[in-house]
């Protein structure tokens, strides 16, 4: 499983950041040296490790700071947090929606152009003539008066 020496463990963000000021003071590589390293502009790690961070590790940043760090991640198992999830009720089946296959379809702004006059014309159908009329009177008011 782990190939190298294990340089910190944490299952906090905090405690992330400690591991990654601990692991860059070890190296001994600092500020620019550092950031031009990672392909970082200029003071980004100070932005990322001071005491108080200007900046987050996201998902910009992760790759290249892991990289530069010469360090992986992996995610390992934790028994006790697992045996605290296994206390759990599992999740009632009949709940559990799924996504149907027709979800996965893509539109083109032409067809959802379609799609909404449609919608909007079986609208106007279903209302009467006096509602259509309140309605675009409503919608001229507002025009008109810029709200």
């Amino acid at each position: 499983m782990a190939e190298g020496k294990i340089v910190g463990e944490f299952v906090e963000y905090s405690d992330f950041m400690q591991a990654v000021r601990n692991r860059v003071a070890a190296m001994g590589i600092h500020g620019t040296r550092f950031d031009s390293l990672a392909g970082w502009p200029e003071g980004y790690l100070s932005k990322l490790t001071c005491a108080r961070p200007v900046r987050r590790i996201g998902m910009q940043s992760m790759g290249p700071l892991l990289s530069a760090m010469g360090v992986k991640l992996q995610m390992v198992e934790d028994p006790a947090g697992t045996a605290r999830l296994r206390r759990l009720q599992p999740r009632n089946p009949s709940y559990v929606r799924t996504m149907p296959a027709a979800a996965s379809i893509l539109f083109t702004p032409r067809q959802l152009k379609r799609i909404r006059r449609s919608g909007g014309q079986a609208r106007a159908a279903a209302l009467t003539a006096k509602e259509r009329s309140k309605i675009a009177r409503k919608a001229a008011l507002a025009r008109w008066h810029g709200r």
